[in-house]
Formats: structure tokens, C-alpha cells, sequence
């Protein structure tokens, strides 16, 4: 709770809360629980004052009162929306009739607040609007840079395709299959091979038995689990390699809705890391084409990543936007700093490769990843370009906090079809 208080301090230090109000007693009760919030503010005393100090100054977002002398709080909302179409308003209001909200929610606003106010449930609206607010701010920076992002692995899987002398025996086909061979004809894995060197080692022989350590038999029954589980995941990686890839018609609204299913295995593992989730929240919708199987396996394999080399106690986000003609999923992972977890600009196109890593996982994923072997980006990759779109992972600078911190987005990105209405 401090560490939030203090990421809201520093965002609204820069740019304010704006409380619009006529009341004294309710302009000091406001502002004295922003303070208490850590939240910077200022007061208007109505409608018209706030509308000029907007056009002099940013705020963060508006807490606007309904009732008021001058310009009243529904006057100002769609003043300040026609200028700021995307303005953050709080309304206050008396009135807790179902009408009244359903009036007031269709004013664009955010949330409302019922008076008399109450302070937990002012403080939980506010920091659910800042919440928004640093998801979108995110949102925006990214949108920002894409279209050079774009440029630049189309310019790589140009150069790519130019290797390529037929689907068959591309590198990526190749390489998973030779890996399925030797691994298919006996060849180990490392950690199964060190378990069974150190039961070698302290074995003791009596007559025709063995006497072994039961905890170096547990283990490697577990690994060997493991390995199996693996080796699955290789033979399922191979087959998406071999197969068509087939196209239905959806929409980006229909792959957010479906994303609570499509990570429900993964989930529940989310918390031996106290990492949290949290969702899109779709504000444009499109009308895109993808195979619904491929896509939600590959979706699972960009949550495993971000678990797999997120900090402890982190939050995992996945954002969607529209941007130079895509429709864009993003999964975005805090990186554990020691030892490096993130993907420097000279390795974006490397961890796409099969077998590729920069660091060495979090190695308890091996329990519920599909794909293993690093080859989960690999596929992730050779499925969206099934579907005419692209796959970028990189390293990202985020500044919304109260320290700048470098995190990794996964990106997916449909082409959007111009052609349909949603």
C-alpha cells in the first residue's frame, strides 16, 4: 500500500487531481483524503474555474461534483470530454437511484461516489481509477513506438524467408525435429543425467541388488516426470511445425473475453511467486481471423515466460490495443535483476530461435509448461506468422513508478480486417 501511495504521489505531483466542488466543507474533506492518499490536488470551485485551469495545466483526472453554481458538474464533463475525450472523471452524487447512475455512466465518466462520502470507498474508487490510468498511460507509450517495431521484424522475416528453401526444411522445422530424434533414441537431460551419476556414485552393491538413497530415487522419478512431460511438449511442437494452420473469423473482443479460460491451468501457479494478473480492458474492438486451438496455447506459453523470469511479487499484465493496422495482445513481465532476465535490443530476434536463451528459467515452470527446451517462443513465432501477423518480444522502460524499472513485453500481433464491420 505505501509503495502505491508513493507511485501516485510522484504521478500526481507531475499531474494533479482536480476536485471540482462548491462546497467548502467538501473541497477540504476531498483534498484532506487525497493527502492522506498520497495524492496531489487542487480545487475548483466550479464547472467554468475548471475548465480554465485545465486549459493552462494536465491533471491526472477529475472528481466532479453534479451540482454546482456557474456550469454545473454534467455541463462540465461534456465541455472537458469534447476537449479531452479521454478524461478520468469521478462523479459525486446524492442521488443513489438506479436511474441517476444509469445517467450519470453514460456520461463517459469513470465512477461515481455516493455522498456522503465514504473514505474506504473513495480510496478504492481513486486508486481503481489510477490503476486505469497507468494501464492506459502504458498502453499509449507502447502504441507509440510499434510502427518502427513492426518495421523492423518485418525487415527481419524478410531477411528470414529469403533462407528459407522450403517449409519442410527450414531451420525451425529442422532443428525440432533432429532435437525429437536424439532425444527419442536415449539421449538424457542434464539434470537426469546428474541424479543418476550421483546415485552411481553412492550406490552400494550387495550380491546381485543395489542399495540406493530413496531421496535420489524420488528425485528422479520426479525429473523423470518432468522429462516426459518435456518430450511431450517436443512431439506437440513438432506437430504444430508439420501442420495448416486453419483461419475463423472473430473479434479481439472474443480472444480477451476468452483469456480467464485460456490461463486458468496456469493460474493457480501464479501465487508460489506472489505474482498477480491482470486483464485487458478492450475499448476498440476489431474484427480479426485466428485459429482459436493454436492461439490459446501459444497465449499459455507467453504466460509461462513472463512467470518464468518475472520478480517475485510482481504483477503480470496483458494489454490489447489497435495500432498501425494489428491487433495487439501484450503480456508485460517485471525482470528479476540478478541475474539479467530481460531481452536487449542486439537479442530480440535470437530468443525467437529455437533452443535459445539468454538466462537460465525458473526451472519449477517445468510442472505445467507445455513447451519446453526454449522452444516455446519458437513456435509462439512460426504460429503468428500462420496467421499473417508477427511476434515481438523486447525490453521496455517503464516510468509509471516511483523508480524506473525495465520490464519485457510479449507481443502478438493479428492484422485487423478492414473489410468487416464488428
Amino acid at each position: 500500500m505505501q509503495e502505491r501511495k508513493a507511485n501516485v504521489g510522484i504521478l500526481t505531483e507531475r499531474e494533479p487531481v482536480l476536485i471540482v466542488e462548491d462546497t467548502k466543507e467538501n473541497q477540504d474533506l476531498l483534498s484532506g483524503l487525497c493527502r492522506r492518499l498520497g495524492v496531489v490536488s487542487e480545487v475548483a470551485e466550479n464547472g467554468k474555474v475548471a475548465l480554465d485551469m485545465a486549459e493552462k495545466k494536465k491533471y491526472s483526472l477529475f472528481i466532479v461534483d453534479l451540482m454546482m453554481p456557474v456550469m454545473d458538474g454534467k455541463t462540465f464533463i461534456e465541455k472537458i470530454k469534447h476537449v479531452y475525450p479521454e478524461a478520468i472523471i469521478l462523479v459525486q452524487t446524492a442521488l443513489d437511484s438506479s436511474e441517476t447512475i444509469i445517467q450519470v455512466m453514460k456520461m463517459g465518466v469513470f465512477d461515481y461516489i455516493i455522498k456522503p462520502i465514504d473514505p474506504e470507498l473513495f480510496s478504492t474508487s481513486l486508486f481503481k481509477a489510477f490503476d486505469y490510468l497507468y494501464l492506459r498511460t502504458f498502453e499509449h507509450e507502447q502504441s507509440l513506438a510499434a510502427g518502427m517495431k513492426i518495421r523492423n521484424q518485418i525487415e527481419w522475416l524478410s531477411y528470414k524467408d529469403t533462407l528459407r528453401i522450403a517449409a519442410k526444411d527450414n531451420v525451425d522445422t529442422k532443428s525440432i525435429y533432429n532435437l525429437k530424434t536424439s532425444l527419442a533414441q536415449g539421449a538424457g537431460f542434464g539434470s537426469l543425467v546428474t541424479l543418476i551419476d550421483m546415485m552411481m556414485s553412492s550406490v552400494e552393491k550387495s550380491g546381485d541388488k543395489y542399495t540406493v538413497d530413496a531421496q535420489i530415487i524420488d528425485l528422479i522419478n520426479t525429473n523423470n516426470g518432468y522429462c516426459r512431460q518435456q518430450l511431450d511438449g517436443l512431439y506437440s511442437a513438432a506437430d504444430i511445425m508439420e501442420q495448416d494452420v486453419s483461419l475463423e473469423n472473430h473479434t479481439g473482443a472474443e480472444l480477451v473475453a476468452d483469456l480467464p479460460d485460456i490461463f486458468a491451468r496456469v493460474v493457480p501457479f501464479l501465487a508460489e511467486k506472489k505474482l498477480s494478473l491482470t486483464y485487458p480492458e478492450l475499448r476498440e474492438n476489431c474484427r480479426i481471423h485466428y485459429n482459436k486451438e493454436k492461439v490459446s496455447l501459444i497465449l499459455e506459453e507467453l504466460l509461462v515466460n513472463a512467470y518464468k523470469y518475472a520478480a517475485e511479487g510482481s504483477a503480470i499484465n496483458v494489454f490489447t490495443h489497435i495500432s498501425e493496422g494489428y491487433f495487439w495482445v501484450s503480456v508485460k513481465n517485471d525482470i528479476r535483476i540478478k541475474p539479467y532476465g530481460g531481452v536487449p535490443a542486439n537479442m530480440e530476434k535470437l530468443v525467437l530461435e529455437p533452443f535459445f536463451r539468454i538466462q537460465p528459467p525458473d526451472e519449477t515452470a517445468a510442472r505445467f509448461e507445455r513447451i519446453g527446451f526454449g522452444l516455446g517462443l519458437a513456435v509462439a513465432d512460426y504460429v503468428m506468422k500462420k496467421h499473417n501477423g508477427l511476434m515481438i518480444i523486447h525490453d521496455v522502460k517503464d516510468l509509471t513508478g516511483e523508480k524506473e524499472r525495465t520490464c519485457v513485453l510479449a507481443e502478438m500481433l493479428f492484422p485487423v480486417d478492414r473489410g468487416r464491420e464488428v
